[in-house]
């Protein structure tokens, strides 16, 4: 069986990290799975070595390789520029229709009529239950349950000697929706509560000049001197960032506005990490209060503030909180949860092909 993944633009974001931990995990079930992207917008790197499986090419080439090369399934990933590619007719493979993206362009899903849509896949419920509301031709929509690289689950890492000072991390692409000037005000309350952490950004920005306005938040928030920006962090490396920042007595924060799964807060969790997250879907869907994570009211910079304090000052809780989350997130994520389970999704998919009579 042979499967193509199609998403537009090829950056350094989770349906990415999706995607490769799809094409890695999918041999062993005998799935021959590839990935298509119309533009590399810095992305590359996550698919280091996959040359063979990983193509960047415009829609006219995509639909030529759809049509020749022997596929079973195509899933689009939010790219509906390919969708009446498959209103053609003849012998297509069977068309499945990702909706992962969290920026409000899902307005696509409301003109399906006469695509021949087999199954619509999301990552989470709160996924699950946006696309129903917009959909305008039926099909089922299944929640796919996403996998995080093998990476992030295998044995923890030792993170280095410790640091000066425990380690606050934001990680993500710095964009309005991942919502990056809300983690420098938080910074910036803790250093007013002398709090005495060492505050880290991994991400790189989507426009030109959001470094200069993030060097500008960093002075207003006065905390230029405690906040380093690594701007191009390498995926396999993050894994290692993450060792260091739970071996420091630190925590990750996530203040997302919108997600449709929560990468960046499956993969800190995995690694042990303890966390804080804007109390909003579907990141509640990863993460519990007090049990797996602490929560904080999405906006609120004073509570999100207290709730790391109070976690960088407790050493038993900070480690039970890391401890649990790991367990949750790879008993439902880990590739050997997650691939067995999206390779019965496909195979079921694949059985439903419509083909043309003899």
């Amino acid at each position: 069986m042979k499967v193509l993944f199609v998403y537009k633009y090829l950056t350094l974001g989770g349906c990415e990290t999706v995607i490769r931990a799809r094409i890695e995990g999918l041999d062993a079930e005998g799935i021959e799975a590839h990935g298509w992207f119309f533009q590399d917008l810095g992305g590359s790197d996550i698919f280091a070595g996959m040359d063979r499986r990983v193509r960047i090419g415009d829609l006219t080439d995509c639909e030529r390789a759809i049509a020749t090369e022997g596929f079973d399934v195509i899933a689009t990933i939010d790219t509906e520029e390919i969708l009446p590619f498959f209103c053609l007719g003849g012998d297509l493979p069977a068309l499945v229709v990702e909706a992962h993206s969290p920026y409000g362009n899902l307005d696509y899903l409301r003109d399906m009529e006469g695509v021949p849509v087999a199954a619509y896949f999301v990552p989470s419920e709160y996924q699950a239950a946006l696309v129903r509301e917009g959909l305008s031709a039926q099909a089922p929509v299944l929640v796919v349950p996403n996998p995080i690289r093998p990476i992030f689950c295998g044995e923890l890492g030792v993170g280095g000697p410790p640091g000066p000072a425990p380690l606050v991390a934001w990680i993500g692409r710095l964009d309005p929706m991942k919502n990056w000037p809300e983690f420098v005000a938080i910074a910036g309350r803790l250093r007013s509560l002398g709090v005495g952490a060492a505050f880290r950004i991994v991400g790189r920005p989507v426009r030109a000049e959001t470094g200069g306005e993030l060097l500008g938040r960093l002075e207003a928030e006065g905390v230029g001197e405690s906040l380093r920006w690594y701007r191009g962090l390498d995926h396999a490396r993050v894994p290692t960032f993450l060792d260091r920042v739970r071996d420091s007595g630190g925590v990750v924060v996530v203040t997302s506005r919108g997600e449709s799964f929560g990468m960046v807060a499956a993969e800190a969790m995995a690694r042990g990490c303890a966390c804080v997250l804007a109390d909003q879907p579907p990141l509640s869907e990863l993460a519990f209060e007090g049990r797996t994570a602490r929560t904080y009211p999405p906006g609120d910079v004073e509570a999100a503030a207290r709730q790391v304090r109070a976690l960088l000052a407790d050493d038993e809780e900070r480690a039970l909180l890391g401890r649990r989350a790991r367990e949750e997130i790879l008993s439902r994520h880990s590739p050997a949860a997650a691939i067995p389970a999206l390779a019965r999704t496909l195979r079921s998919v694949a059985a439903q092909r419509p083909r043309d009579a003899p």
